[in-house]
């Protein structure tokens, strides 16, 4: 689908100006998309998200602007997760987040917002971090220490975002695919509040 760079004044566009749906939410409306798996390294998930961390340094200028991050993604890789939720905290711009689907390691990036909306049949997913271990018994062993890291960053992160549940309740609960509907991940403190019709356009409005 392809949107007009340039239509002012009910003049047509060339079709040089013509632009896809991403980059028409990206500068016209400050929303960037993150679909699919996050990161390349995702052994489940396969190839995914590597470049919204540096689109948001890219959106980082005056005004500071809110950046509203749009999230439909079954997780993937903690590395590029952490990449991303570092990036999030550092920059001036706040960074709203959004979620239509949340799993695993996205469901950290949705708690990371400044502001956390979930869309009426948002679904959100916490579980334990997951991989493949190879090589010989020592091997296993420092691989399985790194997992138990991953674990309590996981962990930290949510508490830093405001999860209502003690780390020990978040750790049992994450022990096996632990699913969400809207209404209880903002009871979790997952979330803030149900994205609506009226907040929505008000985001996408022309100018």
């Amino acid at each position: 689908m392809l949107y007009p760079r340039e239509n002012k004044n009910g003049k047509l566009v060339q079709d040089n100006q013509m632009v896809g749906y991403r980059e028409h939410l990206l500068h016209k409306h400050r929303i960037v998309l993150l679909n699919g798996a996050i990161g390349a390294r995702c052994t489940i998930c396969g190839a995914g998200e590597t470049e919204s961390p540096n689109i948001l340094m890219a959106l980082n200028e005056p005004p500071y602007a809110p950046i509203r991050l749009l999230i439909t993604s079954p997780g993937g890789d903690l590395d590029t997760t952490f990449l991303f939720y570092d990036t999030m905290k550092m920059i001036k711009s706040p960074v709203e987040t959004v979620g239509r689907y949340c799993a695993s390691a996205a469901a950290v990036l949705l708690a990371a917002g400044s502001k956390r909306y979930l869309f009426p049949h948002a679904k959100v997913m916490l579980h334990l971090p997951a991989g493949q271990m190879g090589g010989d018994a020592r091997d296993w062993d420092i691989q399985a220490a790194q997992m138990k890291k991953y674990k309590n960053r996981v962990v930290d992160i949510l508490c830093e975002c405001g999860a209502t549940k003690s780390r020990e309740e978040i750790l049992t609960d994450m022990d096996r695919d632990f699913w969400l509907e809207p209404e209880e991940a903002i009871a979790y403190g997952l979330a803030d509040a149900i994205m609506t019709k009226e907040i929505w356009q008000s985001w996408i409005k022309e100018e």
